[in-house]
């Protein structure tokens, strides 16, 4: 299908020239247009309800019925909408479906940006026309006209004509779109671009973030298995402990090692505490 768009985009610029080809890439471009008919249905019968879940296949289905419009009739004129059939390669290429859904993540980011610049231009238009109207009529002469010429002055297109045309009667005017163009131009176009970057940057490492989700939570499930696993045994050995049950491997336990001593002889027997001084007490006793 990408190489179809591509060739659809290649009749619609060849049918500019006209000529004797143009009847045969009429037919091509039809041909085209069942295919596109075909993969739309196609399409739909595979993925059914879940295919009005992705925005970007309302797009395809936009596109593909802007195609059907009939060449003759009071529709004709939607008939240049069928360029649009080009834009479909954004929905073919990845890459450029993230471009475009960054772009859209920035929006309310450069709203307010933009919101900004405009007010600056609004401002400036009014000052100009204040300040050069009289003299500038053709630059300042009106709002209207002002804020054209505040465009072109962001812009920096051939600002000189205008700064020119004013400086021959306010010599200190050039203050005036020196301030304007550094704030407009090397400023708030730059905070634009900013916004727009910042976006692309989180929309390009959206995926490998949920990569990395993915990995650490496989990581934190085998951590906390395994601790658990940990935590039975420790409680295992803590109830045999806990009812002097011997060992697995037939070992007494701490209790009944402690209950008879270090060499297995029970506190309070005869030969308990009994050593050679004991005897010779006993001796002396008896004689």
């Amino acid at each position: 299908m990408f190489m179809v768009i591509l060739v659809n985009a290649v009749i619609l610029g060849w049918a500019t020239y006209g000529g004797s080809v143009l009847p045969y890439l009429l037919v091509a471009e039809r041909f085209i247009i069942g295919l596109f008919v075909v993969e739309m249905l196609l399409k739909l019968y595979a993925w059914r309800g879940s295919f009005w879940k992705d925005g970007w296949n309302w797009f395809d289905f936009a596109v593909v019925l802007v195609s059907l419009i009939p060449a003759a009739g009071p529709f004709a004129v939607l008939r240049i909408l069928r360029v649009l059939r080009i834009l479909r390669l954004i929905t073919a290429v990845p890459q450029m479906r993230q471009i475009i859904g960054a772009l859209f993540r920035a929006v309310p980011g450069m709203g307010t940006v933009i919101g900004l610049l405009l007010i600056v231009i609004y401002v400036s238009a009014i000052l100009g026309q204040q300040l050069f109207g009289e003299a500038v009529p053709e630059f300042f002469g009106d709002l209207g006209t002002t804020l054209y010429t505040m465009f072109l002055l962001m812009t920096t297109e051939n600002w000189p004509d205008v700064s020119d045309a004013v400086l021959e009667h306010h010599p200190q005017g050039w203050l005036f779109f020196v301030l304007y163009i550094v704030l407009t131009a090397f400023i708030m176009l730059n905070l634009v671009i900013g916004v727009i970057v910042t976006a692309m940057e989180q929309e390009f490492s959206k995926s490998r973030w949920e990569e990395d989700q993915q990995l650490e939570l496989v990581q934190h499930n085998a951590v906390m298995t395994r601790l658990a696993e940990l935590s039975a045994q420790v409680r295992h050995l803590e109830d045999r402990i806990a009812t002097g049950s011997p060992h697995p491997d037939g070992s007494a336990s701490t209790e009944s090692v402690a209950a008879h001593g270090d060499h297995g002889v029970p506190s309070g027997s005869p030969g308990d505490g009994a050593g050679p001084e004991a005897e010779t007490g006993e001796r002396d006793a008896s004689g």
